[in-house]
């Protein structure tokens, strides 16, 4: 856990650096809240231990995981081209090379291309969220949270407000107060106001379904975190796995806004206090393997009725949109429909989860003559197997329609 002298000592100028300039104000907004991005702590040297995993031991799952997607983020820190940013580039790019060689798909917005927009849209279904940059505070740092960009501050609200992560995507943070300490502190700040950083650096991204949120300062932490997490270790057990990890001086406790969500926050002696740098929230139970690769075609109704009036030549309800779901993770499941009936009509008859529909309506043949018709629609998952069988029924009737009726409730289903 203790660092070389030399490096207290370097950690140490990088503070009263940042302290005799002050902090600079990007761009507050008048009438809002205060922005200030702080310089992020300096990096400590990667560390080794001997269990660290090597990309010969993390390849062997990159089928399995080739579905997933990546948004990786570095924001100037001594501007677009200095020194300490290019190193964050560098850093960054260790993490990327884990994760391609798992077969996921990785999205870079490294500065100046920090487009908020643009990193939204990339956001989409993606399962992990890496930061390297700039910490924000708020009002003078009671409050926490966000991104510091090219020539713009992201808050936390517009974070959980924006993006639109895969469930249980995986978040990792080097930035001041993302891990409970920062570049500003220069005494001991205590465990509570640690916790509280956290939970407040944490919560937008729980908010969008992140089952693991991790914060830490050295420049290779998210390369080994993520070596661990894809070499098949819990996410609890790939924070507990890096070799800066102590479990004399983890304080562990849950987050108070998602209290079924582990939070631990670990911390090193720099220049002769302690400093919080190494912070985990999340399902510490789960792999992987669980988050991602879980696969259950569900989402759908049990049944579809349709009832349609020879005297009105109208329907209650004439086409149904189901949209098929995986249940149990954010992986994509590729599905295919069968149809036992010859009135029931499907499109399109192959899609993939989450937000693809099939439309089932009758054909109009059917229509012709009163009297109940029955059928099966069965939705196959092309990824495991697995098929779920959708009961189908038309009415055809010789009275009128009802002109009053209750709304159409269906999960996973619209009506038009």
């Amino acid at each position: 856990m203790r660092r070389p002298l030399w490096f207290t000592f370097v950690v140490a100028l990088a503070v009263v650096g940042v302290l005799a300039a002050g902090v600079t104000d990007l761009g507050a907004q008048n009438g809002g809240p205060q922005p200030t991005s702080l310089i992020p702590p300096r990096p400590g040297p990667a560390l080794d231990s001997p269990d660290t995993p090597t990309l010969s031991t993390t390849t062997t799952q990159s089928t399995a995981f080739s579905g997933l997607k990546a948004v990786l983020i570095v924001g100037p820190i001594d501007g677009d081209t200095g020194t300490w940013t290019r190193q964050e580039i560098a850093n960054m790019e260790l993490a990327a090379t884990v994760l391609q060689a798992q077969g996921v798909a990785v999205q870079r917005f490294y500065t100046p291309n920090n487009d908020w927009n643009a990193i939204v849209a990339a956001s989409h279904g993606a399962h992990f969220l890496l930061y390297r940059g700039h910490g924000v505070a708020w009002n003078n740092v009671p409050d926490v949270g966000g991104f510091s960009l090219k020539d713009r501050m992201i808050s936390p609200e517009e974070i959980a407000r924006d993006l639109a992560l895969a469930p249980n995507a995986i978040v990792m943070l080097y930035a001041c107060y993302a891990a409970g300490g920062g570049s500003s502190d220069t005494s001991d700040i205590g465990i509570v106001e640690a916790r509280r950083r956290v939970e407040q650096y944490a919560a937008p991204f729980l908010a969008r379904g992140a089952a693991g949120y991790y914060a830490n300062w050295v420049g290779d932490a998210f390369e080994k975190f993520l070596g661990y997490l894809f070499a098949g270790r819990t996410l609890g057990g790939a924070y507990e796995a890096y070799p800066d990890f102590n479990a004399a001086t983890v304080s562990r406790s849950v987050h108070p806004l998602y209290p079924d969500l582990a939070m631990w926050l670990d911390k090193d002696d720099w220049a002769g206090y302690w400093q919080y740098d190494n912070a985990f929230v999340g399902r510490a139970d789960k792999t992987l393997g669980d988050l991602f690769l879980g696969a259950e075609l569900g989402g759908m109704p049990q049944e579809l009725n349709f009832v349609y009036s020879l005297v009105d030549k109208a329907f209650v309800a004439g086409a149904y949109a189901v949209v098929p779901k995986n249940v149990a993770s954010g992986l994509p499941l590729t599905w295919s429909v069968g149809v036992n009936g010859s009135w029931v009509n499907v499109s399109p008859t192959t899609g993939t989860t989450p937000n693809q529909a099939f439309v089932v309506s009758p054909y109009a043949s059917a229509l012709a003559n009163a009297g109940t018709y029955t059928g099966t629609i069965r939705v196959i998952c092309q990824t495991t197997g697995e098929s779920v069988t959708i009961d189908v029924s038309l009415d055809v009737v010789n009275r009128p329609l009802q002109r009053v009726f209750l709304p159409l409730v269906a999960m996973g289903m619209t009506t038009r």
